[in-house]
């Protein structure tokens, strides 16, 4: 993937490079940009250190950054994937305030009090250990910090032997770990969150990849590139699971007390 998103980036337009021409490898969550600036109405105005776990190849850092003038760290345990991040964060100027660091969630390598909010796209999917992960958020986190999540989970009736795989997050059921969302909530109040906002976007999420499967993605920057040969059959696999009402996509935002 490295070698040929160098050439890609090399072919640059007439114009410079704008984050929004990555939206097709970078913000492959559902809902897409828009969904990212949802969240954000969450966000205090004053809060401008922040950490996106699992960040890929750090679409959500950089639009943060542009958006709120925010300085991000992106984290994630894929180091292609972060130097990816790292080559299209380069080719935009003036530059976003985004550093990207290999590393693991569950393990996070920062002190305490370290970020002024937390932002998670579809990250927590294939961690088994949730309770682990939310204490680590919260150490890291500010006092009065936020921890803004936009995930897919599984319906209340649903179980993991219900999802049809591959999926963007795992090829097969043994590396995917969806939980409930209630199960999700009980465990960050039990840990010092406080839920303040909470939106079920399974509607919109439907509407969202039903409309962008029937265009496609513009050139140069397609799905493909960062997801490989089966980003096609990934996102019908994603559609049907919704379709069948086995997955449930939430927005919250999560205030540490």
């Amino acid at each position: 993937m490295l070698s040929k998103l160098s050439l890609l980036l090399e072919k640059r337009p007439h114009k410079q490079w704008q984050i929004e021409d990555f939206s097709g490898i970078d913000q492959l969550h559902l809902g897409g940009i828009p969904a990212t600036l949802a969240l954000l109405d969450w966000l205090p105005n004053g809060a401008k250190s922040g950490l996106d776990i699992g960040c890929g190849l750090g679409g959500t850092s950089r639009l943060l950054s542009n958006e709120r003038g925010c300085n991000m760290v992106g984290l994630d345990l894929n180091h292609q994937y972060i130097r990816a991040a790292m080559l299209l964060n380069q080719s935009i100027q003036p530059e976003p305030q985004c550093q990207f660091v290999t590393g693991n969630s569950l393990h996070l390598p920062f002190p305490e009090h370290s970020f002024n909010f937390v932002i998670s796209q579809h990250s927590t999917m294939n961690i088994k250990q949730k309770e682990v992960l939310l204490k680590g958020l919260y150490r890291v986190l500010k006092p009065r910090g936020h921890l803004l999540i936009h995930e897919i989970m599984l319906q209340p009736h649903a179980g993991e032997n219900d999802i049809l795989y591959p999926t963007p997050w795992a090829h097969e059921k043994g590396e995917s770990h969806l939980c409930h969302w209630q199960l999700f909530n009980d465990l960050a109040l039990a840990i010092g969150f406080k839920v303040d906002h909470f939106k079920d976007d399974t509607d919109a999420a439907l509407t969202w990849i039903r409309q962008t499967r029937q265009q496609k993605a513009p050139p140069p920057f397609t799905p493909t590139l960062a997801l490989g040969a089966n980003a096609a059959v990934m996102s019908a696999n994603v559609l049907g699971n919704i379709e069948a009402g086995y997955l449930q996509v939430i927005s919250a935002s999560l205030c540490k007390l």
